[in-house]
């Protein structure tokens, strides 16, 4: 229940209050404390109501509004009162009033909680086996039940017409039909096939800007990798760009999810045909589009899976992490008791492969517990019988089950744009400012050495993976060492978040010029702006601004490079993302904004004092555009030191002010966890001592120099990024020693014109235990030779870019857990080592423009690793050809 966060964000603002011991002068620290106490006695009774049987959800729903209200009334008068109003002047109600409002929804929540542990149907639904599942970071969707259309359509991708061919897939939402396109344009037939391809999303809110940029980011032929081509410029050069770089080439390109015909007129026009046999894979769940956009015979039609099927696909999501052999029956895997009940709930489904893969998410929260099973067969055949909205009703079961801790990080999903693209770290960042997790507990037991307390942060990457793990959301990008870079949300389920959010007064979400903000959405705690641009208008800002009890403000549309004559303000906002909103001047509206929590914005001015009276900002990320880097100068004030409750500091390239001279007895900036991106030529050992707790650092120096302080010093350091930005041949960085730059809990490590020799590499490799990425870019080691003489345990991911050596004398047991190794501008490189193809858990070597030689010997590992590992894969990008 949405009701759950409202209750953790709360309680957050009375510890805070409570250990800032700064109280508004009519309220005692003893009324704040029975008050936070009342909170929190609230949010364990909500805590144990996991499981709520369908004669109870209506009640639930009263409770949680109830609570909802109480608390906000609650959090509104008490974040007035810190402004210096009194609770007369503001009409409001007294702490002893809030109190007992709260102490009343409390006893209900009781009364609630009991009510569900003697209903029978409710007992023993939930087990304590411990057969957690484990949690899968393959982030590819399998396909069961569709190899018939997938042979199809790459039949009609390899016809004889040597005419643009326009295919399209359609189909029931949630069919499968980006799933079939995904693995298409994956497949290595198809790239062999075509000269150049890319993907791009449409969606219904179509910017064509966008729609030609993406186009060109994707684009990926055998010369160039996606990403190199030009993406600057207005919608008519973009679209000129596009069809002059696809002119006389044989192209594939992906146009998913179309919802009219307009807008893929508007794109064909950057398509040209030059009867070469290019094609367009087109994706739609409108028949009608489909039929109107077609120019041959070719239109796929897909069709809802059969029972086997759907058994199948359900099986995979429920017990997937146990299949060793993929050519195995993964339904032997299901217990013989859950057997004929599964069957049914597969059945219940319909063929839809989204509502399969959702259910699965349910389901795989318990893999033994009948009761359980029996539990969700009866809630989807129910959802079964609501004829067309039955789709829409099995999807929203995933909801109503969802544990309340988990229901706020879902409706978070419902503010951002369809087929978003969002960074793990940006919403990890967003979820703890925002306040609505449960704190972290320690272990319940403590062996010893005790295990160390997990931060909020953490908590926030298991809220994720819990999502993940229950199909509500999907990874869209894996990181190096193949974790999650960044995540989306199927369309539909969005849009269930989006309802949701309504009905929850979450979020509203302001996505076109005429959007009329409605009574009910004025009373909204969250708002998200889709399109940056329509904030200049003062129509639009006037409206807007009326939502007033908002405490988070995101600007989710793509990057705004014009001055804002208009920006919202709201007296209140803990959360304000303007990360993509450029500021020629910085707001003084800013500086008002002192429940801040979370701040990002571009501007490339420096920022004020004051901002440093913003005393509750844990997160602060600013972006320069250009990227323009003044050496020797900060863009942060000196009292940058004087903010305690930093956690996250995050710019473009800046110098970090001086370390204040007066006497101290206090870390200062004891809870910053990330510093990027700093000039390191003013980094002492002080100033270390300072930021005991860093874990991730990203530091910067001009040329080749001494380093004045130990990295090592920093002992819960796991990323580490060191950049000379003017890089000298044969000359490096001084350090004292390999062991006072590389901290032993080192797990990723990014190092670019450094120069260090090849020697502290054994330091490396010897010593660093835990280093899963190593990316070594222009000059990061100095030498003709790297002959690594240990083993590089845990090494998963391996960049080596524009390095100079000639040598790479390695056996496949120096990297006994590589995944992923990526060779790029290596052009004195003699040959890549033989053994390299031995190395077990290799499933991907990628080569871009490196020498001829090492072209030569990539391409025979990659063609013997083809040939007894099915999912390797190899890439070579060259442009000697």
């Amino acid at each position: 229940m949405a009701a759950y966060s409202a209750v953790a964000a709360f309680r957050q603002t009375l510890k805070q209050l409570l250990d800032s011991h700064q109280f508004p002068t009519h309220v005692s620290e003893s009324q704040i404390e029975f008050l936070h106490e009342n909170v929190k006695s609230l949010q364990e009774s909500l805590d144990k109501i996991a499981f709520v049987p369908k004669l109870k959800r209506p009640s639930l729903k009263e409770l949680q509004n109830k609570i909802r209200e109480a608390i906000y009334a609650a959090q509104d008068e008490v974040e007035y009162w810190s402004r210096g109003h009194s609770p007369e002047k503001s009409g409001g109600k007294t702490m002893e009033e809030l109190a007992d409002a709260i102490k009343d929804v409390e006893k209900e929540a009781v009364v609630l909680e009991q009510e569900i542990r003697d209903d029978p149907k409710a007992q023993n639904l939930f087990s304590n086996n411990g057969d957690e599942p484990a949690f899968n970071f393959s982030g590819k969707d399998k396909i069961v039940g569709q190899e018939e259309d997938f042979k199809t359509v790459t039949g009609w991708l390899q016809a004889d017409d040597k005419a643009r061919l326009v295919i399209p897939i359609t189909g029931l939402p949630g069919i499968g039909k980006t799933t079939l396109a995904r693995s298409i344009y994956d497949d290595k037939q198809t790239r062999i096939q075509f000269n150049i391809r890319a993907w791009v999303t449409v969606s219904q809110d179509v910017n064509y800007q966008e729609v030609f940029t993406k186009i060109l980011n994707t684009m990926e032929s055998k010369n160039f990798q996606a990403g190199h081509y030009a993406t600057q410029g207005d919608e008519h050069t973009l679209l000129t760009k596009l069809h002059q770089e696809l002119y006389n080439l044989k192209y594939l390109i992906v146009v998913d999810d179309v919802w009219d015909t307009k807008a893929w007129d508007r794109i064909a026009l950057a398509l040209p045909d030059k009867e070469n046999g290019s094609r367009i894979l087109l994706t739609t769940r409108i028949g009608d589009v489909a039929d109107a956009l077609k120019n041959s015979s070719f239109l796929h039609k897909m069709k809802p899976l059969g029972l086997e099927h759907s058994w199948e696909l359900l099986c995979y999501r429920v017990f997937g992490d146990r299949l060793e052999d993929p050519k195995d029956d993964i339904t032997k895997f299901c217990p013989s008791h859950l057997k004929d009940t599964g069957r049914i709930i597969a059945e219940k489904c319909k063929g839809l492969p989204l509502s399969l893969v959702v259910v699965g998410g349910l389901l795989i929260q318990e893999r033994q517990q009948i009761d359980y099973w029996k539990r969700i067969e009866e809630d989807v055949a129910d959802a079964a019988t609501k004829g067309e909205d039955s789709y829409l009703e099995i999807l929203a079961l995933s909801y109503v089950y969802l544990p309340g801790k988990l229901k706020g990080c879902f409706l978070y999903m419902g503010a951002f744009p369809e087929d978003c693209e969002i960074r793990v770290t940006k919403l990890i960042k967003l979820w703890v400012a925002e306040g609505f997790l449960p704190a972290p507990k320690a272990p319940s037991a403590a062996p010893a050495p005790a295990p160390a307390v997990p931060n909020v942060e953490q908590v926030a990457q298991k809220s994720l993976e819990d999502l993940i793990g229950r199909n509500l959301l999907s990874i869209r990008k894996k990181s190096s060492n193949g974790g999650m870079k960044a995540c989306g949300m199927h369309d539909s389920l969005r849009e269930l978040a989006e309802k949701e959010c309504g009905m929850e007064k979450f979020f509203f979400s302001r996505k076109k010029y005429n959007q009329e903000v409605e009574e009910e959405s004025k009373l909204k705690r969250r708002v998200s702006v889709h399109r940056n641009i329509l904030m200049c208008l003062e129509e639009v800002y006037n409206k807007t601004r009326t939502i007033t009890p908002a405490r988070s403000l995101l600007y989710l549309g793509s990057h705004h490079h014009h001055p804002m004559p208009f920006f919202l303000t709201f007296d209140l906002l803990k959360v304000l993302d303007a990360f993509t909103c450029y500021f020629i001047q910085f707001p003084d509206e800013f500086l008002d904004l002192v429940h801040l929590t979370y701040l990002s914005f571009t501007y490339n001015g420096k920022l004020p004092t004051k901002v440093t009276h913003l005393k509750k900002l844990e997160t602060l990320m600013v972006r320069r555009e250009p990227k323009i880097i003044f050496v020797g100068a900060s863009f942060l004030p000196d009292e940058i030191w004087e903010m305690p409750l930093l956690r996250h500091l995050w710019f473009t390239e800046t110098d970090f002010p001086a370390l204040p001279p007066a006497p101290r007895n206090i870390t200062l900036l004891f809870n910053l966890q990330t510093l990027a991106s700093v000039d390191a030529a003013y980094f002492t050992n002080e100033v270390l001592d300072n930021m005991p707790n860093l874990r991730k650092l990203a530091m910067w120096i001009e040329s080749p120099g001494k380093i004045n302080f130990t990295v090592s010093k920093l002992t819960k350091l796991e990323h580490f990024r060191f950049v000379v930005l003017n890089p000298i041949p044969d000359k490096g960085i001084e350090v004292e020693s390999a062991e006072s730059f590389f901290p032993r809990t080192l797990t990723r490590v990014t190092l670019s014109g450094t120069g260090l020799p090849w020697e502290y590499m054994k330091f490396v490799a010897k010593e660093l235990k835990g280093i899963e990425v190593l990316k070594l870019k222009e000059l990061a080691f100095n030498g003709p030779e790297w002959c690594p003489d240990c083993q590089m345990k845990e090494l998963k991911y391996l960049l080596i870019e524009y390095l100079n050596f000639q040598k790479w004398e390695a056996t496949n047991s120096h990297f006994p857990k590589l995944q992923r190794l990526i060779m790029r501008h290596c052009y004195e490189l003699e040959k890549l080592p033989d053994d390299i193809v031995y190395i077990g858990p290799l499933v991907a070597m990628e080569m871009v423009d490196c020498s001829p030689q090492a072209v030569s010997s990539a391409e025979d590992i990659i063609d013997k690793a083809e040939s007894f590992n099915e999912g390797f894969e190899g890439r070579i990008f060259s442009s000697w050809e």
